[in-house]
């Protein structure tokens, strides 16, 4: 009987959390909403019994958390869309609500379920998604592992692929949002240009940002797949409809060369 139990009072708090708001004060909706999740009779009448005063603060308190910790990550984004955002914040909440154990990844799901609806909505400006993810790519990235102080990239070699660190991270943006102001007040809008950005923590722990041409990010994006070095270079090429001479290669051996110093490159693998 313990698990049944447990997953009504489970379900029962889930909704208090993340559902429609249920007026404390009434007794009646109070009971009908454990009912509703077959809360034993017992259990219902302890809760009850130990106010219902709680169940509101309870609510305040997770739902405040989970605002807050969205807030740290995406600040920029959240203070241009306003009652927007916070329309989307409780849509989710209600609708999938948070599947994550770590409260740093609760900003993604919440991107992850606004993307469409955010590109079908004209209250939100074309360019949210892409400085959302921009603002969120920081708190990610600099919960990976990085590069050890004083450990050297090994040699590459064309046939094998090339390793990276895990806080690594490629990103394509439709708008040149990393050139806007970080203040949260700033209300520009950033260039329409495709943009890529090699996302990486150095060995200092410090977040750093590189953009990239467009046949730097084709060839890096295929060696972050785990591509060998000389067929990402070749199928990069080929997709650009780049020739494969000399002013590529060295540029190619230049870039992994200033990666490597960065600390976002270990060598071949």
């Amino acid at each position: 009987m313990r698990e049944p139990v447990q997953a009504a009072l489970e379900r029962a708090i889930h909704e208090l959390a993340f559902g429609a708001e249920i007026d404390a004060g009434d007794e009646p909706a109070v009971r009908r909403w454990l009912a509703r999740h077959e809360v034993a009779p017992e259990d219902a009448e302890a809760i009850v019994a130990g106010g219902l005063e709680r169940l509101a603060v309870y609510r305040g308190l997770l739902r405040g958390n989970l605002y807050e910790a969205i807030e740290i990550a995406i600040p920029r984004v959240v203070a241009r869309l306003g009652d927007v955002f916070d329309e989307y914040f409780d849509r989710f909440l209600a609708e999938r609500g948070p599947r994550t154990h770590y409260l740093r990844d609760v900003t993604r799901e919440l991107l992850d379920f606004c993307e469409p609806l955010w590109n079908a909505d004209s209250r939100v400006p074309a360019y949210a998604m892409d400085l959302a993810r921009h603002e969120n790519v920081q708190i990610e990235v600099g919960a990976l592992e990085t590069r050890p102080l004083g450990v050297e990239p090994g040699e590459l070699d064309l046939e094998r692929p090339v390793r990276f660190v895990e806080a690594t991270r490629l990103m394509r943006y439709a708008f040149a949002v990393h050139r806007l102001p970080e203040s949260a007040e700033d209300r520009a809008d950033p260039a329409h240009e495709p943009t890529a950005l090699l996302v990486y923590r150095n060995p200092e722990h410090e977040v750093r940002y590189l953009e990239l041409t467009p046949l730097a990010a084709a060839i890096l994006e295929r060696l972050l797949a785990g591509q060998a070095l000389g067929p990402a270079i070749t199928g990069a090429c080929n997709d650009r409809g780049a020739a494969i001479d000399a002013s590529v290669l060295d540029g190619t051996a230049r870039l992994l060369a200033d990666l490597g110093e960065r600390g976002a490159l270990l060598g071949a693998a």
